[in-house]
């Protein structure tokens, strides 16, 4: 599979022409992943780190690995505020299309992060009750008439709403039951409907059976601004006049992985070895240095 769509509105090439596609069919870990604008919203997706090695030298574990990190950005234009978003990656194996004899990668997703977050906005929530009565109550507990009792009870408590990030992993096949796809739903805090973090990382950890070139394909599976982003686009569109290249900014190539080129590595980037890519394997993902979600992260 070498293309995928997404359901991001398309308008006149500018700024983001070609960077959702390859420079040629072979054209190796292209960084510009998307950059896309529509009427409302700005898509920008970069791969900023990629590096192949091994899983770990020091205990003589050569076990080919990769470690792959994407930098996204959805940036309103307007009002409106993203709901909920979903972002899939799917790597697939190079299939030899002469004889078919070529060695398989055959990658499996070990990690990725942000496995599971939630931050927490705590609202202060009151409730008050109130009773009177004529009378007065005395140490006999003798209810003696003509004065009246007021008395005023109230409790204060915090109610947790949230935004979260959560993600999941999915194997190649009902047969092949390596983790070959994996996928990251943000939804909003549905208190304060601030709209999901505009800006956010995710990182990706794999093990491969081979050094064999591998290809990965990205997408923004599902996208929710709400009724009434719906209706200005419907209103946009109406108006607008019709892109012919619009069809073709609907589709994303893959990326080309080749473990024996060279390294994507930021200056940012701390603490990872080539020949140590098991260490970044936690028990609760990959660790948030790598895969940040800004203003929950940050």
């Amino acid at each position: 599979m070498a293309t995928l769509r997404i359901p991001i509105l398309p308008t006149s090439r500018g700024d983001g022409e070609g960077k959702t596609q390859n420079k040629t069919p072979d054209q190796i870990h292209r960084r510009d992943i998307l950059n896309r604008e529509d009427a409302y919203f700005h898509t920008n997706i970069e791969m900023t780190v990629c590096i192949h090695g091994v899983w770990d030298e020091k205990n003589n574990d050569m076990t080919p690995a990769s470690f792959v990190v994407f930098t996204c950005e959805v940036t309103s234009l307007h009002e409106f505020k993203t709901r909920k978003l979903k972002l899939e990656v799917d790597f697939v194996n190079v299939v030899d299309g002469v004889d078919g004899q070529r060695p398989l990668s055959n990658m499996s997703i070990i990690a990725r992060g942000p496995q599971v977050i939630s931050r927490y906005n705590r609202t202060k929530v009151a409730l008050k009750r109130e009773r009177s009565v004529d009378g007065e109550l005395g140490a006999d507990l003798v209810v003696k008439p003509g004065i009246k009792l007021h008395q005023l009870s109230s409790q204060e408590w915090e109610a947790q709403y949230f935004e979260e990030a959560k993600s999941g992993k999915r194997h190649a096949s009902s047969t092949d039951h390596r983790y070959t796809k994996v996928w990251w739903i943000f939804t909003e805090n549905r208190k304060s409907r601030a709209g999901v973090s505009p800006g956010f990382r995710v990182a990706i950890l794999l093990k491969r059976e081979t050094n064999e070139p591998f290809k990965g394909n990205v997408a923004i599976t599902e996208f929710d601004a709400g009724w009434r982003h719906k209706g200005a686009v419907t209103w946009h569109d109406f108006f607008s006049k019709k892109d012919p290249e619009a069809e073709k900014d609907k589709i994303i190539d893959a990326i080309n992985f080749d473990p024996t080129a060279d390294p994507i590595r930021p200056k940012w980037l701390k603490n990872v070895e080539a020949n140590q890519l098991g260490d970044l394997e936690t028990e609760a993902g990959i660790d948030k240095q790598y895969a940040r979600v800004w203003g929950v992260d940050l």
